[in-house]
């Protein structure tokens, strides 16, 4: 019986590493043609994703005939803002087969570059937001704040991790500290 199980565990690893190396040895195939490809359908999905974000948000909210002027202003002023975006993303040349990685001078200037792109989209973005948020009401606020993008940064949307909230995160917590007694002081004597 552990002869059979050797031989299956044996079998089964050089299965999924065969289909690993597969995988890997696929992606160093792409040709400069498929990567440029590839780099503008992830800056497209960028921009589609928050137009779709906004179409949810909107059917969320059900902005009121009253609220209708503002949410319009927001919508716009985000949808041209990923469409800048993106059409920023697809100007960026994508790294071709060969290429050397960055040092870490052009991956700082990369960096700072995407932050000063993030900063300037949501300055353009903060007063649509805040006359849509001056007219919705309690339980829209709760929504939105809930499920907004505003102020979360694209690949990790960190704004509503507990982390920030200053909670430790762990697996199979609930986010909340537990509050720890203090230590009880000496009798007097």
């Amino acid at each position: 019986m552990r002869k059979f199980m050797l031989a299956s565990a044996i079998l089964l690893t050089t299965a999924i590493g065969a289909s690993s190396f597969a995988m890997a040895d696929k992606g160093a195939e792409r040709s400069p043609a498929q990567m440029q490809e590839r780099h503008a359908s992830m800056c497209s999905d960028r921009s589609a994703r928050e137009i779709g974000h906004l179409a949810y948000l909107e059917a969320k909210l059900k902005p009121t005939a009253a609220q209708t002027a503002a949410w319009t202003k927001y919508r716009d002023t985000v949808t041209a803002q990923a469409k800048a975006n993106e059409q920023d993303c697809l100007a960026r040349p994508a790294r071709k087969k060969g290429d050397a990685r960055p040092s870490i001078v052009e991956r700082n200037a990369m960096m700072q570059k995407a932050l000063e792109t993030r900063l300037a989209s949501l300055k353009a973005t903060q007063p649509a937001l805040e006359g849509l948020y001056a007219v919705l009401t309690d339980a829209q606020k709760q929504v939105i704040n809930k499920e907004g993008r505003e102020g979360k940064h694209r690949s990790g949307h960190w704004g509503d991790r507990d982390h920030h909230r200053g909670t430790d995160h762990k697996p199979g917590m609930s986010g909340k500290q537990e509050a720890t007694p203090a230590p009880e002081a000496p009798a007097q004597q």
